[in-house]
């Protein structure tokens, strides 16, 4: 065992068999202070608790030895060493129980919980009490002159499922609860092999949470049926409170009914759910947590907007939590999972460290302005295409990412690849996108994977040893440490982020050329963009065109950021030595190029490298020259315009 969290609000259970109601079975648990309990039932109404004193390390491997012979009990704690640290001595522990141990009664066996004292009979809700920590090589065996071992866990087998597998051949498999962490080293790792599809050892531990969720399981309170007439799109149920106080929007998707109509003179847009849920419920705010990411000098909370979702996600901590956040021991989410209420998933949502709209709420203003100019459409989702790949785009003619499509599986990424390889159009509308590889496994398609290592902009990196997803077996971090970068294939890639105020774009003498002519009718400035929700349409988080970054030669730049103040910063995997020049004023590293360029499929890229650029959009109810660069852009693609 190796745990993360010693002193504890609650007991911290190792394993448990231990049944209230008959008080048989037994446990092995982490009092508050961090140190070894042993818990029996003897029966006659009691559960003797023994405190032994013996109190591990935190985040060191230890063996852990419990003995019950008759009313003999014995513990003991062996450290073990990584390489040559110094740790704790060998420690052991001897008592007597009042009275006969009643171990062997049927019942449930319990790992990183105990059975709580209720009548619930699903079992997901009879758990408390939880570890945080790692546990590794679980065993119990009898004590027989020749020992019959009942259960020996193997958790390194079946890697990407829910399932704990028994390799005693007793068949006493289980069933993981709420996703702990999978793929993470275990007591036998020397550093050897850090991928856990080649290793021969070395990933036989499971990190547990008290705070992992899954699925909130909630009863069905009501449910809707959607007409096979409704039309694709971003869709709300909205509830009220019985006071009438209060109201909320539960967020989803349509997509459409069919997949095998003319879409020719359609454009597709394409919801970033995967972001959606990197971000879901996030809490980087609270600077209670351990290891809170820092927004930077000079940033005060009290100072920004807010909308009402933030004040629910402050007073509902058991909503699950963000892959930007660390679980209550420290360590980094890599699960989020939409089986659970998402609370920053509306419309209204305003982004409290930029104050304005962010990923949906933003992206809603495309919608709008579709809508707004009658250019046909359908939506897809980031799902839609890791499921069914290019085929989700069959026959579009263009597509339209969102403004922060930040997160994507290979599947998901090499459907826009295939799309522009078989000639359609590309919009990317939006900032710091295709950045981080993420992974879905599609029997649990709700449950979204990220490993955060290497160099990247983060709230933190996954350990060493830690970078392979569990769920595919891919290697996560950056797309750009895979040699594929959003620059491949959108001519831009992400370079600085800020909470300041957003700066327009300027065009460039290539601009004026009269090929591009379509694209800025109507267009009344030179400078694009200088209003909007919150500043000028190139601001939060921005890309750059950059061939040594794997930007395609030949790209036309047809304008640039016209200046970011020192609250915006350079991307970390930018980053030379000495770390000079990191900030707006100091490097033009830090800006928004718009660029445009016809592909070897014979379709379009049009990109513009701002999460601001929708914010801008919908700025003076559409009336302003982002709204405008944006129509004929996308009027003149199903026109055929290249």
């Amino acid at each position: 065992m190796q745990p993360w969290l010693l002193e504890c609000s609650h007991p911290q259970t190792l394993v448990s068999t231990l049944h209230a109601a008959t008080n048989s079975g037994f446990s092995i648990v982490l009092n508050s202070q961090g140190s070894v309990n042993i818990c029996v039932g003897i029966g006659t109404n009691k559960t003797q608790v023994l405190e032994t004193g013996l109190r591990p390390q935190k985040k060191v491997w230890a063996k852990l030895k419990l003995t019950i012979d008759g009313r003999s009990v014995k513990v003991s704690l062996a450290p073990k060493a990584f390489k040559v640290e110094p740790i704790s001595a060998h420690t052991a522990f001897e008592a007597q129980l009042d009275g006969e141990p009643l171990l062997c009664q049927p019942g449930p066996l319990f790992i990183a919980a105990n059975q709580a004292d209720d009548s619930s009979k699903r079992l997901e809700r009879r758990a408390s009490n939880f570890f945080n920590g790692r546990i590794d090589s679980l065993t119990l065996k009898t004590l027989d002159e020749k020992p019959s071992v009942l259960v020996r866990y193997n958790f390194a087998l079946e890697m990407s499922s829910d399932t704990i597998v028994d390799i005693s051949g007793r068949g006493h498999h289980g069933t993981l609860i709420n996703a702990p962490t999978r793929a993470v080293k275990g007591h036998d790792w020397d550093a050897s092999e850090c991928d856990w599809t080649k290793a021969k050892s070395g990933y036989g531990a499971i990190h547990f949470h008290d705070d992992d969720l899954d699925d909130a399981d909630w009863d069905t309170d009501f449910s809707i049926t959607i007409p096979p007439s409704a039309r694709s799109g971003a869709y709300a149920v909205e509830v009220e409170a019985t006071n009438g106080k209060d109201k909320d929007w539960v967020t989803f998707f349509v997509r459409p009914t069919s997949w095998t109509s003319d879409n020719s003179n359609k454009v597709c847009f394409v919801f970033s759910t995967f972001t959606y849920l990197a971000y879901a419920n996030e809490r980087l705010y609270d600077m209670t947590r351990e290891n809170t990411a820092d927004l930077g000098p000079g940033f005060d909370i009290n100072k920004v907007l807010k909308s009402s979702e933030f004040y629910k996600m402050q007073r509902r901590l058991d909503i699950g939590l963000s892959c930007y956040d660390r679980h209550t021991d420290g360590a980094g989410v890599v699960f989020s999972s939409a089986k659970r209420p998402i609370l920053n998933i509306r419309p209204g949502y305003l982004m409290w460290a930029f104050s304005r709209p962010r990923e949906l709420s933003a992206d809603l203003m495309m919608i709008g302005y579709l809508e707004r100019e009658g250019i046909p459409y359908e939506v897809v989702t980031d799902l839609d295409l890791h499921l069914r790949g290019v085929n989700a785009l069959q026959g579009f003619n263009t597509v339209i990412t969102g403004c922060h499509p930040e997160y994507h599986t290979r599947e998901s990424f090499g459907a826009y690849t295939a799309f522009a390889s078989g000639g359609g159009n590309l919009m990317y509308m939006g900032g710091n996108g295709f950045y981080w590889v993420s992974a879905v496994d599609p029997a649990r398609p709700h449950r979204l994977e990220l490993r955060r290592g290497d160099r990247g902009v983060a709230p933190f990196a996954l350990p060493g040893g830690e970078h392979i997803h569990s769920l595919n077996g891919q290697q996560g971090g950056l797309w750009r440490s895979r040699g594929m970068s959003c620059n491949t294939l959108f001519g831009v890639g992400f370079c600085g982020q800020g909470t300041g105020p957003g700066v327009p774009y300027k065009r460039t003498d290539a601009s004026k050329d009269p090929q591009f002519s379509w694209m800025f009718t109507n267009v009344k400035s030179d400078l694009i963009g200088e209003q909007g929700f919150g500043g000028g349409a190139s601001g939060d988080e921005i890309d750059r065109y950059d061939v040594d970054n794997g930007s395609p030669e030949g790209v036309v730049i047809l304008a640039t950021s016209t200046g970011h103040s020192d609250d915006f910063g350079i991307a970390t995997e930018d980053l030379t030595f000495p770390a000079v020049n990191t900030l707006g004023t100091q490097t033009n590293l830090i800006r928004s190029d718009i660029v445009y360029y016809v592909g070897a499929g014979g379709g379009a890229v049009c990109s513009v490298g701002s999460i601001n650029w929708y914010c801008s959009l919908g700025w003076d109810d559409y009336d302003n020259d982002v709204a405008r660069f944006t129509g004929n852009v996308t009027k003149g693609f199903l026109q055929g315009k290249r």
